[in-house]
């Protein structure tokens, strides 16, 4: 009833009435419903109206239903079914009704009979199709609303997902990384990992030397891979890779890569980042990736390599003094005790030359002895050994099952090694040749000796007579 009600407040009636007292009968008759009527006496009065607004019922007297060439019939609104309408007529004008044939019209209003009666017959079925109407439109409202709900649900659904699958692909990196023992191996997993990744277009990682006054890069080939220029810095960063570095190291990255770039942060024992990553990705694809679970699996291995060096476990098992090398080598020339390693000397020459003649141009010794040995100890396996020969060389004794695989590594090592990086002004000497020589030994500490001292041509033909007057030694 309510509905009913609210809907009959705002009914509006037109009434079409060729008489004016009986149009006055029918609208006493809607007022005592509680509905207001408007009256039109002619149908071109009537017609301009309706082109302006559609009352809910319009109320026709047959023997309105032409004026001149208009015909009620003909209006656009009753061709198309948008006006609802109901014909009033007589017992005099009854057979005017022929005119209102095959119309769907809401009913007949005869004036013989009682007004009120009729008028609330053809009103209800009028307003409860009102009602319908409105509740179809509540149900469309509904219908879209819940279309929209779907849609947005859909969505976040999607979003999810996706977020669901950057999760997963985070998970599957970290595992893909696995575990390392080594800051050799740390750094070649590293590289390897970023170079696989599709999402990653290209990177570069900067780390700091051992003097924390240069940020240094990661010497790796690869075509992904950037290596990043050396990069002094004003003040130490005794505490790792300081804000105003890291600003730095952006800068230069964001000059050699395209597009947006992300920064990972790998700490070791402080708060701040011992080494960065600065790499490219395709936006994309990594849209709220799970960064700092790599970070967090990064920084992890990362301490733990560190934990070991710290405890001197490399240092004590591998670095061997000169002396003992060169008792073990006679121990093996002149006894023949078994031959447990091979020893290769790699020979500093060429740098020793080019620093002498380069005097004015500082050379940083301790951060190049420092990196060099960390990069051997990395490098080999087994139980081998490492000894100073002064600055001009350093003996490496390979175990006999590693010397076919660590002496090639040996080699490429050296020849890859940067040591141009360590001169002040690098530019000076970087176009000049100063990889080192690598090659095997005589077990004769003699021999050592005499190669350091006489050179190379003088130490090849004692070692080939070194080698006619001892036994022949299987390694």
């Amino acid at each position: 009833m309510r509905r009913q009600k609210s809907a009959r407040k705002d009914f509006q009636v037109a009434l079409l009435m060729d008489d004016v007292a009986e149009a006055k009968n029918i609208s006493d008759g809607l007022r005592e419903i509680g509905i207001y009527a408007h009256f039109y006496q002619d149908l071109d009065e009537l017609w301009v109206s309706l082109n302006a607004y559609t009352p809910d019922l319009c109320i026709v007297d047959v023997k309105k239903m032409s004026q001149g060439t208009l015909l009620f019939r003909n209006h656009p609104k009753v061709k198309n079914n948008i006006l609802k309408y109901a014909f009033y007529y007589k017992n005099a004008t009854q057979v005017l009704l022929n005119s209102t044939f095959g119309m769907n019209h809401y009913g007949l209003i005869r004036a013989e009979l009682n007004l009120v009666d009729q008028l609330k017959s053809v009103l209800m079925r009028r307003n409860e199709e009102l009602r319908l109407l409105e509740q179809v439109d509540s149900m469309q409202t509904r219908v879209e609303r819940l279309k929209r709900r779907s849609v947005r649900l859909n969505e976040e659904h999607e979003n999810y997902e996706a977020w669901k699958n950057r999760i997963a692909q985070a998970d599957e990196l970290v595992h893909k990384f696995g575990y390392t023992a080594s800051m050799g191996e740390f750094n070649q997993r590293l590289i390897y990992l970023f170079s696989q990744w599709t999402d990653c277009l290209e990177f570069g990682v900067y780390h700091l030397n051992s003097t924390n006054q240069k940020l240094v890069s990661v010497n790796a080939h690869n075509p992904k891979y950037i290596n990043l220029p050396d990069l002094w810095l004003s003040t130490a960063c005794e505490k790792g890779i300081t804000q105003y570095a890291r600003e730095m190291a952006f800068d230069v990255a964001y000059g050699l890569m395209d597009g947006d770039l992300v920064t990972l942060h790998i700490n070791g024992m402080f708060d701040e980042p011992s080494m960065i990553l600065v790499g490219s990705f395709n936006a994309n694809a990594v849209k709220d990736f799970n960064w700092s679970a790599i970070e967090n699996k990064l920084s992890n291995e990362y301490r733990k390599i560190l934990l070991n060096q710290s405890q001197g476990e490399k240092e004590v098992n591998h670095l061997e003094s000169l002396h003992t090398t060169l008792q073990n080598l006679d121990d093996i020339h002149f006894h023949q005790v078994d031959v447990t390693h091979r020893y290769a000397l790699v020979d500093f020459a060429n740098l020793v030359q080019m620093i002498k003649q380069r005097s004015a141009n500082r050379f940083h010794w301790k951060t190049f002895a420092t990196e060099f040995m960390n990069g051997l100890t990395e490098l080999l396996s087994g139980n081998f050994k490492i000894s100073y020969y002064g600055t001009e060389a350093f003996l490496v004794g390979i175990e006999r099952k590693h010397i076919e695989t660590d002496f090639n590594k040996l080699k490429s090592f050296v020849e890859d090694f940067q040591f141009w990086r360590y001169f002040e002004d690098s530019s000076l000497v970087v176009s000049h040749d100063l990889t080192p020589q690598v090659r095997f030994v005589a077990p004769s500490s003699v021999n050592v000796i005499r190669q350091m001292q006489d050179g190379l041509s003088d130490f090849m033909q004692t070692e080939s007579n070194v080698q006619m007057r001892r036994p022949h030694i299987e390694v």
